[in-house]
């Protein structure tokens, strides 16, 4: 079946039939739920995963069961592309277009084999003719078989509560038997046994978190848990659960049997007692008459030091890593939004076919506003890197891996992108292109992502846009194209590149840490995904050592403009420009200070002067 039915369908008993697939080959598909976000915004996400399989299925959304649903199409999918599942093993569990999604008997049945009082009516024709039936005598509240089952259901789920499915690929080790188990591994390394206890919530609705770590001698590592419950002793035995699951994968305690270990006896060694004949002789018609079979012992001594062996720990050889141990890439696929990694719940993205998105992005590229557009294609056709643009596509569709050397200014980083967008759009496909750039800086990728969005007569968050740490306007998730930084797509490859086609590593040459774990990280994914597309780019250098460490890929060179350059100093700028300085605020504040002074000076000589006059004509006067 392709993923264009799987995207339309109705999957009300995909996981049952997923179940029964992989039941005729003897495996059971594993479904592991966890709790992200906010507490205002909860959601819930499964991994799937079945024993000989290496991919991990994945699917969320807003409550557990419809995370578990998509993890279960995201599975089918896969063995749908993979070829393992032939197509029309899935049609029959596809709804018909007479099928109903609810029916009378459904809505009118009651449990216990009740049949409600409609029901009976409706049975009854009008044309009958008889006594009145009886009517049963009338008792508070519903009946009591009623409220029995009730109960029972009730008794039923809190049993499946408790029981932990996943047991058996954990050693058999459950929230009952952990707890005794890591205490006495704490007690035998002399370990701490103290929990750290925190609590959040309001008093009526309080939860507590358990929190412990352990330090493994034999493995030099710490394991670390922190699990929650209603109350401390439920949130202590969660996390001493999952610390020795931990453990036991570890292969350092042993599964549970459910037997007690016995003490071991101490084992002494023999030595030679001097008896009397006599005493020897009642033992040994006493060894005969219980038919006891003596031991024999050996004394032949050997030479023994008293010095303790010493064995040396060894460890397991390396192996070679799988397809399980590398970042795992999954295509564009329906119902699922790539730069959040995230399922689409709402919105006619959430079951539209990958034809049908494809075939309204080519209509909404066509809608443009043609004459703006026709200016910027004319500008963007002046870049050297236009006449390379076939050249360029061609290479990328025979390679799964490529290095595009070009001078800076030549427009590799802004139009590349572009031409593959454009291409899978103008061939309908574009619902299965989705381009993530990387760049070495943040102002960087800003920039380009305006720039890119200009160029298209679009705003940002249409079909381009950007992501930088705190700071994010995300495009669309299908025919789009993402400018980041490389820590933040270093930071979406811990849930796995999914729903990508195209990954351009620009500026390679600028070699620092997190560019070269990204090279390492991408050569192996392009080993185990060849259908991956990966392009590098860089500045003209000598390029021979990525070359070469990416299979000899093919390299595509752009010749880019140059422009004269000249050198002007200073004095050249002031005589082309016939600069004549001007008095600056600081000169005119001095002046203006100085003046003030001079002016208090006069004031102050002047009042002595008046004084010096008073003073006169106060003796004249005597």
């Amino acid at each position: 079946m392709s993923s264009t039915n799987l995207a339309s369908g109705n999957f009300g008993d995909i996981k049952g039939f997923l179940y029964a697939w992989l039941g005729k080959q003897n495996k059971l598909p594993s479904y592991e739920v966890s709790q992200q976000g906010t507490k205002q915004r909860i959601r819930f996400k499964c991994e799937l995963t079945v024993p000989s399989y290496s991919y991990t299925a994945i699917g969320n959304s807003t409550n557990k069961k419809d995370a578990q649903t998509n993890a279960a199409i995201d599975f089918c999918q896969y063995l749908v592309r993979e070829g393992k599942m032939p197509e029309n093993e899935l049609e029959p569990y596809l709804p018909s277009k007479n099928s109903s999604v609810l029916t009378t008997q459904s809505l009118g049945t009651l449990p216990a084999g009740l049949v409600p009082p409609h029901m009976l009516q409706r049975n009854t024709t009008a044309n009958e003719v008889g006594p009145p039936p009886t009517l049963l005598p009338y008792q508070p509240g519903p009946p009591s078989h009623y409220l029995e089952h009730i109960r029972s259901d009730r008794k039923m789920l809190e049993e499946q509560e408790e029981t932990d499915t996943n047991a058996s690929i954990h050693g058999n080790w459950t929230i009952e038997n952990a707890k005794g188990r890591l205490h006495q591994y704490l007690q035998k390394n002399n370990l701490s046994q103290e929990y750290k206890y925190t609590s959040s919530g309001p008093d009526n609705l309080r939860t507590f978190f358990a929190e412990l770590s352990v330090y493994i001698r034999e493995r030099n590592q710490t394991i670390h848990a922190r699990e929650n419950g209603s109350t401390k002793q439920i949130a202590s035995k969660s996390c001493a659960l999952v610390l020795v699951r931990q453990l036991y994968h570890l292969k350092i305690i042993e599964p549970f049997t459910g037997e007690k270990k016995k003490k071991q006896i101490e084992k002494t060694t023999p030595f030679r007692v001097t008896v009397s004949n006599d005493i020897v002789t009642e033992l040994d018609e006493v060894i005969k008459l219980f038919n006891i079979q003596p031991v024999v012992i050996n004394e032949q001594q050997t030479n023994s030091s008293l010095l303790n062996p010493q064995i040396l720990e060894r460890f397991p050889p390396s192996e070679r890593r799988t397809t399980s141990s590398i970042i795992q890439w999954v295509p564009p696929i329906p119902n699922w939004n790539p730069w959040i990694a995230s399922n689409i719940d709402e919105g006619p993205l959430a079951t539209a076919t990958m034809e049908s998105i494809s075939e309204n992005l080519r209509h909404g590229e066509q809608s443009k506003i043609e004459n703006e557009l026709k200016c910027r294609l004319q500008e963007r056709q002046n870049l050297p890197v236009f006449t390379y643009r076939q050249q360029i596509l061609e290479q990328i569709k025979r390679n799964n891996v490529i290095l595009i050397r070009g001078a800076t200014g030549c427009g590799k980083t802004t139009q590349i992108p572009q031409y593959i967008i454009d291409d899978a759009i103008q061939h309908n496909q574009g619902a299965y292109c989705n381009v993530v750039v990387t760049q070495p800086r943040r102002i960087s990728a800003i920039s380009i992502a305006e720039r890119v969005s200009w160029e298209r007569c679009e705003d940002l968050g249409n079909s381009c846009g950007y992501s930088v740490r705190f700071e994010s306007i995300l495009p669309r998730p299908y025919g789009s194209l993402l400018f980041c930084t490389v820590g933040v797509l270093l930071r979406k490859l811990e849930s796995g590149l999914r729903g990508i086609s195209h990954v351009i590593v620009d500026e390679i040459h600028e070699r620092d840490i997190n560019t070269d774990f990204l090279l390492v990280l991408l050569r192996d994914m392009l080993n185990a995904y060849p259908q991956l597309k990966v392009i590098l780019m860089s500045a003209t250098i000598d390029v021979t050592l990525f070359r070469q460490y990416f299979f000899n890929c093919s390299i595509v060179e752009i010749e880019g403009r140059t422009f004269d350059v000249r050198e002007y100093f200073l004095e050249d700028i002031i005589q082309l420009l016939n600069f004549q300085p001007m008095n600056s605020s600081l000169t005119s504040r001095k002046q203006n200070n100085k003046n003030r002074q001079l002016q208090d000076d006069d004031d102050d000589l002047g009042y002595e002067d008046s004084q010096a006059d008073d003073i006169e004509d106060n003796h004249s006067d005597y």
